[in-house]
């Protein structure tokens, strides 16, 4: 198979994806929400859950090696795969949206321009947008490269900015325990968990995907968040930029805006290869390239809007139509594995109503109605027990029709 990857290839990529802005920006609404010791439960608890999820996608990247879209065919149909490729396209553009809004506020805050200034913003937004498209042309060869640039500058100027900042929190009252903050660390990534055999098809044995897979959930995404909670909890209160930033003189801010801005075209070369590989289901007839350039406009158009008002919300709203609609791939993946239940064309309709279900137990999760606290969990938990409950239901009503 071409353009074959060991673990380091796999890992460099997923890594130049999740070492970014929002990450660290989430995990400051994360602490500021429910303190130090919650977070830290959510970050241990939501990447064990993350971690048992990658397993099941690993091996049916390594054994089916196809893409994501491709997967969903099998379970969904041509009317599923297109809800399907649409519903990570907009969780992708979402994304994409909040990323470079953040670069935008790192370009801002470098020259000291004034973000309120709408028509500063847009052209701000437009023009990164411009330029990550651009760089996202040439597929998973720039990704490569371009990760293997950034890595080594991402991780020393993070590790720089969490021995230096005064840890010094902040005295707020917030609650001494809960387990919502899991749905925030798992809307973070679950993306990156149901996208996964796009990338990982590339994986040259199921070992280098298994490694791969460790090193991101058990050592670098923990690791990451910790930080992020870590310069939360010295910030006082403060902006992510300012925290980065400290009091180290202007070479320093120089340094961290390069970063962010660094760290946001990796992430969006990300987000773009992922957002081309899913349009291709809906628009067969067009090219890679022009598939980019839709891509690449279509979010920079959305980054007008301003997301990271609402970070949360939409965080656990997109995660749980990916969420949902990915619980039923694997369930339905276990059940011919291990059951040897192979999928039919006429249990497409079936996969989309388990879909539907997740999707609905999420959202009243949202509300307040909650089985778990953790409305991504809860739509999981509900498409997977759809999923297997509607098949053996219409088995055992298909054998009693046949006697």
């Amino acid at each position: 198979m071409e353009n074959q990857q060991n673990w380091w290839q796999l890992t460099s990529i997923q890594l130049g994806g999740v070492i970014c802005l929002p990450v660290i920006l989430i995990e400051q609404t994360l602490y500021q929400t429910y303190g130090f010791t919650s977070s830290l439960i959510g970050i241990i608890i939501g990447n064990l859950i993350l971690l048992m999820l990658g397993f099941i996608m690993i091996k049916m990247s390594c054994e089916r090696r196809k893409s994501t879209p491709a997967n969903a065919a099998d379970y969904f149909g041509k009317v599923g795969v297109a809800s399907f490729a649409l519903t990570i396209c907009l969780s992708l553009l979402g994304w994409y949206a909040i990323q470079l809004n953040m670069m935008s506020l790192s370009i801002f805050d470098l020259f000291h321009i004034d973000p309120s200034k709408t028509y500063v913003a847009v052209l701000a937004n437009l023009g990164l947008g411009f330029v990550t498209t651009l760089g996202a042309l040439y597929g998973i060869k720039s990704l490569n490269i371009l990760a293997n640039i950034s890595l080594p500058l991402l991780i020393i100027t993070l590790g720089y900015a969490f021995f230096t900042v005064d840890y010094n929190p902040a005295s707020t009252s917030r609650q001494t325990l809960s387990f919502s903050s899991t749905s925030i660390v798992i809307a973070l990534a679950i993306a990156l968990i149901i996208d996964l055999p796009t990338y990982y098809r590339h994986s040259k044995t199921t070992k280098d995907g298994l490694i791969s897979l460790l090193l991101i959930f058990v050592f670098a995404l923990p690791i990451l968040e910790f930080i992020g909670v870590y310069l939360a909890a010295g910030s006082q209160g403060g902006h992510i930029l300012d925290i980065l930033k400290g009091s180290h003189g202007p070479f320093w801010n120089l340094w961290v805006a390069l970063f962010l801005i660094l760290a946001g075209w990796t992430t969006n070369n990300l987000n773009l290869y992922s957002g081309v590989v899913c349009l291709e289901s809906l628009l067969k007839k067009t090219s890679d390239k022009a598939r980019t350039l839709l891509f690449g406009i279509a979010g920079s158009l959305l980054s007008c809007f301003n997301f990271l008002a609402h970070l949360e919300f939409i965080l656990d709203l997109m995660g749980i139509f990916v969420a949902g609609m990915g619980s039923v791939i694997m369930t339905r993946y276990l059940m011919e594995w291990s059951l040897k239940k192979p999928v039919q064309q006429r249990d497409h309709k079936w996969h989309v109503f388990a879909w539907v279900l997740g999707v609905g137990v999420g959202i009243l999760s949202i509300g307040g109605y909650s089985l778990t606290a953790i409305p991504l969990l809860d739509a999981t938990i509900a498409a997977s027990i759809g999923t297997w409950t509607i098949l053996f239901q219409k088995e055992s009503c298909e054998k009693a029709y046949s006697a």
